[in-house]
């Protein structure tokens, strides 16, 4: 039995045309190019989103420290080497650096605010100074800010 094609004396086609696979690759450039912004913002609330947690982590972690060793911690921002450290009151001994610099986070020295530095944490769990880090990128704003009393929370602006 003969199909209608072969009697008609028409091949059956196999494959895509080149009219066909242009259309698909300019839908798909179209497609790319609304959504590759939006991409990259999400991708930079991201980046700052995991830094704030990542600054918390290691400011709770700093009241924790001073009450296990009994021993008052300092908590230091070095903006040339884009660090967050816990150390003894000295500077000699550190418990804790958090880095945000470009490789982890993607923050500049500008991206990165602090209210104070130095701020001491003693063992009874208070603090010599409230503080505010403000962590800003991309139009994304984040602040992360310590009580006195060691209430470390993060405000989304």
């Amino acid at each position: 039995m003969q199909t209608a094609c072969r009697k008609s004396g028409l091949r059956a086609r196999r494959g895509f045309t080149i009219l066909e696979l242009i259309i698909v690759i300019v839908v798909a450039g179209v497609v790319m190019t609304i959504g590759f912004p939006k991409v990259h913002d999400l991708m930079v609330q991201q980046r700052v989103s995991r830094a704030s947690t990542a600054v918390q982590n290691t400011l709770e972690a700093a009241f924790a420290i001073a009450g296990r060793n009994r021993r008052p911690i300092r908590i230091s921002w070095d903006s040339s080497k884009m660090q967050l450290a816990v150390t003894d009151r000295a500077g000699t001994v550190f418990y804790r650096r958090t880095g945000l610099g470009q490789d982890p986070y993607g923050l500049t020295s500008s991206d990165v605010t602090f209210s104070a530095s130095p701020i001491e944490v003693f063992p009874n769990g208070l603090a010599n100074d409230s503080l505010t880090i403000t962590l800003s990128t991309g139009g994304v704003t984040k602040k992360v800010g310590m009580s006195r009393g060691g209430m470390v929370y993060i405000k989304r602006l």
